[in-house]
């Protein structure tokens, strides 16, 4: 099963962050410092400093600096700055999602990708951290009843289990994991379908793999560049599986893909404290 590259596809350094919003597929390019939309057409903002992940809000969009999460009017192009991290040096924000009541939840890595100096934090009216001794945080998705949430700290190989306290947006405790070392390159961006499927991307990988609510290895989905690093579900069904890709060491790749699946999936979330 493969993938499709969507015909005029920009060219991303780094494509990530892909979210449905308004019948539109938005993403961003983090060291271009770009935010792509797609409709049938291509469309850019350019804010000139990197971006490393976008949610949506009130129709319009949060997104992440290095140490900032900020508020852009997509009309106007007006930035609110929401919080400012006291990050220590070589650490930047990397991937973010939101819960079903509107609560971020945004992870840091280690700009150097060795060391487990990051961590995860919750970001609602106030910043709380809730995981630390993390290298790259990424894919943080919950499933369809928000009793489980799932989370990758890529060098690991591993995608983490947490049972889930959905009224309070806490996790509970950590569960059994899903061991994906058996892959080529590393866990990256992931979402979850209707049917509490994950679909995860793997950086390195060339692939989106799709597992069960078990762990069970269902179908892989190939793509055409090697560098796959997040995915939604979009259109107008919710069953277009968009994906973000980087270039590789030689300059290909960076392309937007999708996949047509025979399952719907879930929508992205809004932060809902701005």
């Amino acid at each position: 099963m493969d993938a499709d590259r969507i015909k005029n596809s920009l060219q991303s350094v780094l494509g990530e962050s892909p979210v449905w919003l308004n019948n539109k597929l938005y993403y961003i390019d983090i060291k271009g410092g770009k935010i792509h939309s797609y409709n049938n057409n291509f469309g850019t903002i350019d804010l000139k400093e990197m971006i490393t992940f976008i949610v949506p809000c009130n129709d319009n969009i949060v997104f992440s600096t290095k140490n900032s999460i900020k508020y852009m009017d997509l009309n106007t192009k007006k930035v609110k700055n929401l919080f400012t991290m006291n990050l220590q040096d070589g650490v930047r924000f990397n991937d973010g999602k939101c819960d079903v009541n509107g609560v971020l939840f945004a992870g840091t890595m280690d700009m150097k990708e060795k060391n487990n100096i990051a961590s995860l934090y919750k970001f609602d009216k106030n910043v709380n951290e809730v995981l630390n001794k993390i290298t790259i945080s990424n894919g943080t998705i919950w499933n369809k009843d928000y009793d489980k949430m799932y989370y990758i700290d890529s060098p690991t190989k591993k995608i983490r289990v947490f049972s889930y306290d959905r009224n309070n947006s806490n996790i509970i405790s950590e569960e059994t994991g899903i061991d994906v070392s058996f892959s080529p390159g590393v866990p990256d961006g992931m979402t979850v379908d209707s049917m509490d499927n994950l679909y995860v991307c793997f950086f390195g990988g060339s692939h989106v793999l799709n597992f069960d609510r078990n762990g069970k290895l269902i179908k892989e989905i190939k793509v055409g560049s090697k560098n796959v690093s997040s995915c939604v579900f979009g259109g107008d069904d919710l069953k277009t599986l968009y994906i973000t890709t980087a270039m590789d060491e030689n300059g290909n790749g960076g392309y937007l893909y999708k996949y047509e699946n025979n399952i719907e999936g879930t929508e992205s979330m809004e932060f809902k404290f701005l």
